[in-house]
């Protein structure tokens, strides 16, 4: 029976499962979806501080090094939008921090990659200008 409501109407699967843990039905749980549930949950935090830190670093090196003749407001606002949710992401959860020092490199190159692809004409470096230390990723102006 949970098997298939948990397939079929996700919603009331995971509402009738807050209702039996809210009564300490440990009967009435469907462990193995809860548990699979819940590791999904870590990940999904994961995945979003993963993708968050690499439009920042693409944002920053567009705004560092992409002559943008118009306008670099819009660059910059995305900067201050990346670091506030890293920032509310990192309060919620202290432990991603840990995660981002692990991510740090793959991101980077990712979004390296990534600016390379739009931008091939221009030269970008190949390590990291920014620091890596998150109180100066989060909050430091690299430009001027």
């Amino acid at each position: 029976m949970a098997d298939s409501l948990y397939q079929n109407d996700f919603v009331l699967w995971t509402e009738q499962q807050a209702q039996s843990l809210e009564k300490r039905d440990l009967a009435a749980i469907d462990w193995e979806h809860l548990l699979e549930e819940i590791l999904a949950l870590g990940r999904s935090e994961k995945y979003e501080l993963q993708n968050r830190l690499e439009v920042l670093l693409e944002h920053l090196l567009k705004r560092c090094y992409v002559n943008n003749i118009y306008d670099n407001r819009g660059w910059e606002l995305t900067v201050k939008e990346q670091r506030k949710q890293i920032k509310r992401l990192l309060k919620a959860s202290p432990s991603l921090k840990n995660y981002l020092s692990q991510i740090f490199g793959e991101t980077w190159e990712d979004a390296l990659s990534d600016i390379q692809d739009l931008y091939p004409s221009l030269d970008f470096p190949q390590d990291c200008p920014f620091p890596d230390d998150l109180e100066s990723l989060l909050s430091g102006v690299f430009w001027r």
